[in-house]
C-alpha cells in the first residue's frame, strides 16, 4: 500500500467535491452504468469460482444494481440546494447532515460483490470517499477495481495490505463487515451472532420449513442471517421434520456448490450421534442435527452452515427458556400466530425479529451492523449510518424561558414567571385508581366466597340451634 493512495481521496475530501450533490449524482449514475456493463462477467465469475447457483447469482447481481439505484435516487438535487441556502434565507437548518470524509470499508467474504458496492454507493451519496481494505482473496476481487475505474479516481482506493496508520484510523469511519472491530469510530456487522427460528404448535409448519430450508441452503448456507438453530413445539415437531426433509430432498446436490464438510465439526456430530444426544437426519445438501438434550455441546456450538440443529420446546416459554443460556441473537424468525410472536418478539433479545416470514434481502450482504441507533433492513447501510449531523440555527427558539440576560441580573418578575413555569403539573397518566376488580381479585373473592361462606352458614345455623335449645329450656 501507498501513502500517496490514502492522501489522495483524502485531498479529494479536503477540496470539497464529495458535498457537491451534483458530482454525487454524475458518480453514482457512473457506477450504476458500469455494474450494468460487467454483468456476463460477473455472473460468470459468481457461478464458476464462487459456488453460487445461477439463481443466487442473478439475485446477488440485482441486488447491487438495485442498491446503487436507491442511493442514486434518493438524491434530490433541488431539495440539497435549498437546504444549502436555508441560511442565507434566514432559515434554521437543524436536520443538516454532512459526510464523515474518508470510509474505511473492510468487507466480508460473503456476497462480495454486493457487499461491497453498496457501501461505495452510500459512502458516496453521504459525501465520503472510499478506502477498501481487502485482506482476504475472493474470486470476485478481480472484477470489482474494473467496475470502480467508472469513478473519479480520486474518490476511491483498494488496499490489499492492512492500514496501520493511526491517524487515518482515527480520522476515518470504518465499516467493519466482519466484527473484528470494535472501536469508537466503526460501524460494526456481527457475523459472530446467531441467527434462530420458532416455531409454534399454532405455525403454518409447511410454510415455516419451506422458508426456514430455503434461507439455510442459500449461498450455501454462507447467510450471517440464514437460521442455523430452529426451536420447535413438541407437537409439531415429527410434522415439521419431514416437512424440512421433503424440501431438503427438493433441492439438487450439485457438488460444485456443494459445502465442504469441516472434519472437526462432522466429528463432534459422529461423536453425539453415538452417545444418543442427538439424531442426525439427511436429504439432499440438508443435514439436520435433531438435538436430544439440552445438555448437548452441538446445541451452543456454530454449525457454520453445515447443519441446521433442531430443539423441541414444550411450550412458550420454555422455548425463551431455552434460548435464554446466549445473551443476544442477530436475528430470530418466530413462525407463529401474531400475538405469540409478539410475545416472543419481546422476551428473545434479537436484533431484529421478523413474524412468519424470512426476507429475502436479508440474506444477500454483510450481517446486521448493530452498534448504530437505527438498523437499515431494506438497505444494509443508510445515508444517516454514514454521515454526521453539523445543524445551522439561524431563528432563535421560541420556547425558551428565559433570556441570556438573565444569567447575569434577573428581575422579581422573571423570578415569578420561572416560579409558575418550574410549578406547572404534569398531566397525568390516566391510569385508573386501581379500584376495579382484576383477574387476581376475582379468583380470591371466588375463594373466600367457598371458605367463608360454609364457615358462616355454619356458625349460622350454630348459633341457631343453641338459641332454640335455650328458649326451650326456659319454657
Amino acid at each position: 500500500m501507498s501513502d500517496l493512495q490514502l492522501a489522495r481521496v483524502r485531498a479529494a475530501v479536503t477540496d470539497g467535491r464529495m458535498a457537491n450533490v451534483r458530482f454525487q449524482q454524475e458518480q453514482l449514475f457512473a457506477l450504476h452504468k458500469s455494474v450494468l456493463a460487467h454483468r456476463s462477467e460477473i455472473i460468470a465469475v459468481l457461478t464458476a469460482d464462487c459456488a453460487a447457483t445461477p439463481g443466487e447469482a442473478e439475485i446477488e447481481f440485482a441486488s447491487t444494481v438495485a442498491a446503487v439505484r436507491q442511493y442514486y435516487t434518493g438524491l434530490d438535487f433541488d431539495a440539497e440546494l435549498a437546504d444549502e441556502y436555508r441560511i442565507a434565507r434566514g432559515k434554521s437548518s437543524p436536520s443538516r447532515r454532512v459526510g464523515h470524509g474518508v470510509v474505511l470499508l473492510r468487507p466480508t467474504t460473503h456476497t462480495r460483490l454486493f457487499s461491497v458496492i453498496s457501501v461505495v454507493g452510500c459512502a458516496i451519496a453521504a459525501g465520503n470517499t472510499v478506502v477498501i481494505e481487502s485482506t482476504t482473496t475472493h474470486a470476485i476481487d478481480s472484477l470489482i477495481p474494473p467496475i470502480l475505474k467508472a469513478l473519479d479516481w480520486e474518490i476511491w482506493t483498494w488496499v490489499e495490505d492492512s492500514i496501520s496508520d493511526p491517524e487515518f484510523l482515527s480520522s476515518a469511519l470504518i465499516v467493519d463487515q466482519t466484527g473484528q472491530d470494535d472501536t469508537a469510530n466503526c460501524i460494526r456487522s456481527r457475523p459472530d451472532l446467531r441467527a434462530i427460528a420458532v416455531v409454534d404448535r399454532a405455525a403454518d409448519v409447511e410454510s415455516a420449513a419451506q422458508q426456514i430450508i430455503a434461507a439455510h441452503l442459500a449461498y450455501n448456507s454462507g447467510s450471517p442471517h440464514a437460521p442455523e438453530l430452529v426451536v420447535v413445539s413438541e407437537w409439531v415437531k415429527k410434522e415439521f421434520l419431514a416437512a424440512c426433509l421433503r424440501v431438503g430432498s427438493g433441492v439438487s446436490v450439485d457438488q460444485k456448490h456443494a459445502r465442504v464438510d469441516q472434519d472437526a465439526v462432522w466429528k463432534t456430530v459422529a461423536e453425539a450421534e453415538q452417545t444418543g444426544e442427538i439424531n442426525l437426519l439427511r436429504a439432499g445438501r440438508l443435514s439436520i442435527v435433531d438435538v436430544n438434550t439440552r445438555a448437548c455441546t452441538l446445541l451452543h456450538c456454530r454449525s457454520e452452515g453445515n447443519y441446521l440443529t433442531v430443539l423441541t420446546a414444550t411450550s412458550l416459554v420454555d422455548a425463551v427458556l431455552a434460548l435464554s443460556v446466549e445473551p443476544e441473537y442477530l436475528v430470530a424468525y418466530h413462525f407463529a400466530p401474531p400475538a405469540t410472536g409478539k410475545f416472543w418478539s419481546q422476551q428473545i433479545n434479537s436484533h431484529a425479529t421478523f413474524v412468519n416470514h424470512i426476507p429475502m434481502n436479508l440474506l444477500v450482504g454483510p450481517a446486521l451492523a448493530v452498534n448504530h441507533p437505527s438498523i437499515p433492513l431494506n438497505q444494509r447501510y443508510s445515508i444517516e449510518m454514514l454521515s454526521r449531523p453539523r445543524p445551522e440555527m439561524i431563528e432563535r427558539p421560541t420556547d425558551d424561558i428565559a433570556m441570556l440576560e438573565d444569567f447575569h441580573s434577573i428581575g422579581t418578575v422573571k423570578v415569578t414567571e420561572l416560579s409558575k413555569h418550574s410549578e406547572r403539573p404534569l398531566k397525568g397518566t390516566g391510569q385508573g385508581p386501581g379500584t376495579a376488580i382484576g383477574f387476581f381479585e376475582q379468583g380470591i373473592m371466588v375463594g373466600a366466597a367457598f371458605i367463608v361462606l360454609p364457615v358462616m352458614s355454619a356458625v349460622a345455623y350454630g348459633g341457631w340451634i343453641l338459641v332454640r335449645q335455650g328458649m326451650l329450656r326456659y319454657l
